[in-house]
């Protein structure tokens, strides 16, 4: 009879000890108990740049309404792909997210591929938009895309290098618009503006944001369209493609967008609290005027749009990829 209640006590142990487990695993899994601990904030530049302020405008909204901190990591590399591979890579817990430039960082995954499968990432929502532009120093006698294709091999792009966003925009812009293929290649930011006032060349793309909107708004330099379909609120008479006959090169294609996603496999419920908190802060005054002050606006996506948009993005991507590859090898 003893020995009877010892195996009985021994089971009744063993199935109270499976049954802890198993509630504590479905509590886990469910995000009831969601956060637990500080979620960390990738992104994949330097700090002080245009995603980074963003980034921690919206963190810290995010930090006050979930009652966790949400901090924000730089993770500076490879144009942002060392966050995207630890985003691809990370817990999916709910505990890591990331913002990434796209399309950029869809072009620079074609281009050479690490793994990083952006339509499996768990969409959170967009965190900003960068209108693109093009610009020119303000005596340049170009002001129309026939000026600028009438000009042949005389015209030439100021460009960082043979890839990346700029590169992507120019390759099909000169493509679209019958434009020689000129590009000069090693500029960055302030020294952009330098080669135009140079000579250098006659042309440059980029994020109408932050130092290049200050430059563009400038006596010195002048935008010749933006990649929209509706003009630019702080460059009002600055034509769009679409209304320069090119809307293939409109409706946002190329625009920056500051993308948030946490890792493949994030359980949906934790998906929704991070991105309703996330949709939250980019609804408060404070958030959008920080976001609006470095040249970026909110536009609002939800995890279904976002992921929605990566699609698009990667068709057009896809679509111009080999472009990209052939004028990125002939010169």
């Amino acid at each position: 009879m003893r020995l009877f209640g010892v195996k009985n006590f021994v089971r009744l142990a063993a199935v109270m000890v499976l049954a802890t487990t198993l509630s504590v695993f479905t509590v886990g899994c469910s995000g009831d108990d969601y956060p637990s601990s500080d979620i960390e904030w990738y992104v994949g530049f330097s700090a002080g740049g245009g995603f980074d302020t963003a980034s921690r405008i919206i963190a810290e909204e995010m930090s006050s309404d979930l009652g966790t901190n949400v901090v924000v990591r730089n993770l500076a590399g490879g144009g942002g792909r060392r966050a995207a591979q630890e985003i691809h890579k990370a817990p999916a817990d709910g505990y890591a997210i990331s913002i990434m430039n796209m399309p950029n960082q869809i072009l620079a995954e074609k281009i050479d591929p690490q793994g990083v499968d952006f339509n499996n990432l768990s969409w959170i929502g967009r965190a900003v938009i960068q209108t693109y532009g093009l610009y020119t120093a303000a005596d340049s006698k170009f002001n129309t895309p026939a000026e600028v294709a009438a000009a042949g091999d005389d015209i030439r792009f100021c460009l960082s290098g043979l890839s990346g966003h700029s590169f992507l925009v120019a390759s099909v812009t000169t493509e679209v618009m019958k434009i020689a293929w000129n590009p000069v290649t090693g500029y960055k930011g302030a020294e952009t503006q330098a080669g135009l006032l140079r000579g250098d060349c006659e042309l440059a793309l980029g994020p109408m944001a932050g130092s290049t909107l200050s430059a563009v708004q400038s006596p010195d330099f002048k935008a010749l369209w933006i990649y929209e379909d509706e003009r630019f609120a702080p460059l009002p008479d600055v034509p769009t493609v679409k209304e320069l006959g090119f809307p293939q090169l409109g409706g946002g294609k190329f625009a920056n967008n500051g993308l948030v996603a946490a890792p493949p496999g994030t359980p949906a419920d934790i998906v929704e609290k991070l991105s309703a908190s996330f949709d939250k802060a980019l609804q408060n005054s404070d958030v959008i005027a920080g976001i609006n002050k470095k040249g970026m606006a909110v536009s609002r996506l939800s995890p279904s749009e976002t992921s929605s948009v990566v699609d698009g993005m990667s068709g057009i991507v896809s679509e111009y990829l080999e472009l990209v590859r052939a004028k990125s090898q002939s010169r």
